[in-house]
């Protein structure tokens, strides 16, 4: 199956919209969203001519925690720290598939990405611990 996102510019990613691309990843999705209401995080969408795509910011006030992309596949999530803050990441209780994904993952300039495929609950958990610590950060 080819991997679809939100590409068209004209049509913003309301829930019937995020149903339809998300299918059965839909539920997961809005569990994520229920989930950072309760943090009072706010999930903000912006279309980005340059990635020709929809993408999500979570957002702790005007601090931006993680982007969210959503595909046909699933959703995900891209966490960047710096470098003086990479290795707590990889000390938090979360699957050591993220930690090692993680340290595959190229530097971005001097972040380091940490992305989640939200492929089950766990991984919504996982998110949500990374969340809380880049939350914490200054």
């Amino acid at each position: 199956m080819e991997q679809k996102m939100l590409t068209d510019p004209m049509v913003k990613p309301e829930d019937i919209v995020l149903e339809d691309v998300l299918g059965k990843s839909y539920p997961l999705f809005t569990e994520f969203v229920n989930k950072i209401n309760e943090l009072n995080l706010v999930l903000e969408w912006t279309y980005y001519n340059d990635a020709k795509s929809w993408l999500g910011k979570v957002l702790n006030k005007k601090k931006n925690l993680c982007w969210v992309s959503v595909w046909n596949t699933g959703f995900k999530l891209t966490f960047y720290f710096p470098e003086s803050a990479i290795d707590e990441v990889y000390q938090l209780d979360i699957d050591n598939e993220i930690k090692n994904n993680a340290r595959e993952i190229k530097p971005v300039g001097k972040s380091h990405p940490v992305i989640i495929l939200v492929k089950n609950k766990k991984y919504i958990k996982n998110g949500l611990k990374i969340l809380e610590y880049k939350k914490s950060l200054k």
